[in-house]
């Protein structure tokens, strides 16, 4: 028969719990991946983007193989952050031709589409990683939920 935990001996690690920081790191890795597939472009994008990739793959190692609250809140903290970069990015606030507010003056003909669609591909590239950062973000935040729940004696593990 199961004794129940007292409040001074809790495990760093409550079993049955891998699940959903895995579901966490596999988000991570995909924003890890889509940062990796922005690096061939070059310029200073293509090292912030290199940078950002290598910032993942601490949190979400450790989440696929021990999940813990610390890493799981780091992983929220960096995810809420590329929300707010990439966000910033798709509106144009760090300049460039990147913002909704940007537009091709003086093209014409075919360099002008070319313009646009080099510009709405970029934009959806940027919101399928918002996406996925905001989807990285909610699952390490419902393991943390989850972490503090069992602890609490609300849920089992």
């Amino acid at each position: 028969m199961a004794q129940a935990m007292s409040p001074q001996v809790i495990p760093a690690h409550v079993p049955g719990s891998k699940g959903t920081g895995r579901w966490a790191a596999a988000a991570a890795t995909a924003g890890g991946a889509a940062h990796l597939a922005m690096v061939p472009g070059g310029g200073w994008m293509a090292v912030l983007a290199l940078a950002m990739a290598a910032a993942c793959a601490p949190c979400a190692w450790h989440l696929w193989r021990r999940p813990s609250t610390r890493a799981a809140r780091a992983l929220i903290a960096m995810s809420l952050a590329m929300v707010a970069v990439h966000s910033a990015l798709v509106l144009g606030a760090f300049g460039g031709n990147t913002g909704a507010g940007s537009h091709a003056h003086g093209m014409h003909g075919s360099a002008r589409a070319g313009a646009v669609e080099a510009m709405v591909w970029g934009h959806g590239t940027m919101l399928a990683v918002i996406a996925v950062e905001l989807v990285t973000a909610l699952s390490a935040a419902a393991w943390v939920g989850r972490q503090r729940k069992v602890r609490a004696g609300v849920v089992r593990a």
